[in-house]
This record gives structure tokens, sequence and C-alpha cells, in this order.
């Protein structure tokens, strides 16, 4: 898998470099993920109803304890996907940082798209000083998405385990009752899916624009030519 590809890279690439706000967004993220939307919870309707149909699949008796079971295994898919949309967007900040982020197009662009340009959002959320050194600044952003990656595939085989267990010990359970579980949560989740993917659409303009002004500027313009840049 690609992720735990990226994984294996960045524990090679690790520093010792410590940031709060690092630890910070690592607490948000976790905090996110340990939230239970209320599609999810004992008494919404919609989910009572999935629970009863998956559970009149099965051979023990559609009953409370089965119920409140499989309404934790629910929770830990959602997790598990939670987590792995979080992993999508995190991996596009490390391919940006370092400049494997654009698959070069069989049309030869006028400038280069494997350069490290950081997002912003990396620099922002780590405050980053515009004055800091490049490789000061290449060195902390490395290690934060680093660090986020890594906790992220912990979390993830974490949850997986988890989920292991309780499928393993829950009676009946079949690859048709996660899928249905599975499709209840895309369908009740899927501004995940919209936010995420327009974040990495933006990521993905940004670096272009970033990458055109650093080709521009490395041929020295006066003064005039760069006032036309912006125009």
């Amino acid at each position: 898998m690609e992720i735990e590809r990226l994984s294996q890279n960045m524990n090679q690439l690790s520093t010792n470099i410590t940031n709060p706000e690092k630890e910070s967004l690592l607490k948000e993220i976790k905090i996110d993920i340990d939230k239970i939307p209320n599609y999810l919870t004992k008494h919404n309707k919609s989910f009572k109803q999935l629970l009863h149909q998956a559970l009149s699949t099965t051979t023990p008796l559609d009953d409370t304890d089965n119920r409140e079971e499989l309404r934790q295994i629910s929770i830990l898919i959602y997790k598990i996907m939670l987590i792995q949309w979080y992993q999508l967007l995190w991996a596009v900040y490390f391919k940006s940082g370092m400049g494997q982020l654009i698959i070069q197009p069989k049309k030869q662009l006028t400038y280069s798209t494997n350069v490290s340009i950081w997002p912003k959002e990396i620099k922002t959320m780590l405050q980053l000083s515009k004055n800091m050194r490049k490789t000061n600044e290449k060195e902390i952003c490395l290690k934060s998405v680093n660090d986020h990656l890594n906790e992220l595939d912990r979390q993830l085989k974490q949850y997986q385990m988890k989920l292991n267990v309780k499928t393993n010990n829950f009676q009946g359970y079949t690859l048709i009752i996660q899928q249905m579980i599975e499709t209840y949560i895309e369908q009740n989740h899927h501004d995940v899916r919209i936010k995420t993917e327009h974040k990495i659409e933006l990521i993905q303009y940004d670096y272009h624009i970033q990458a055109l002004k650093l080709e521009y500027f490395g041929q020295n313009p006066n003064a005039s030519q760069v006032c036309h840049f912006y125009e």
C-alpha cells in the first residue's frame, strides 16, 4: 500500500525536532476520531433500522446485546474510514513537500514539478516565520508531517486489530454486513470525502502556482517584469 511505503520512507527521514503546535494538531485529530457522530448513536432511527436489517441476516437473534455489539463494530469501521481520509490528505502534504506531488504530464511544462513546496496549510498550522531559513523550514515541516502520518498509521492498525477481534467473535458476521455498514457511513459522512478531495485539489493547484513563481523568479526578472507577473 502506498501510504505504508510513504510511512517507511519518512521513518528514515525523521529528525529530533519537536514542535508544540505539532502536539496540538495530533490532539485535534484524535479528538475528531474519538467523536461519535449522531448517525451512529443508539437512538438514531436510521441506524436502528440498519442494525435490525443486518442482524436479520445472521443466526443470532436481534437482541439488545447483539445490536450494541454491532454498533461498536460500526463505530470502529467509522474510525478506520476517517483515519484513511486523514492519511490521504497528509500523504498529499508529504508529497508536495518532497516534490513528488505532480506526475509529469505528457506535454512538457515550462516549470519544474519536482521541487519541494510545503503547503501553506502546514506552515500556518506550525506557525512558521516567513524569515525562517529554508533548511529549518523543510526539517520542521517534514518532521511534523512524518509524525502525523506515523501516528495515523499506528491508530489505523490499532483499530483494525480491535475490529478483527470483534468481528471474529461475532457469530454470523459477514462481508455483506460490513458492506452495509460502510455504505451507511459513506452516505452519512460524505461531506468528509468532499471536504478532503477539495483540500487536495487546492493543494495541487497551489503547488502549480508556487512552482511557476519559483521558475519565474529564478530567472531574476526586473521590477517592471515582476509587476506584469502579478497583473
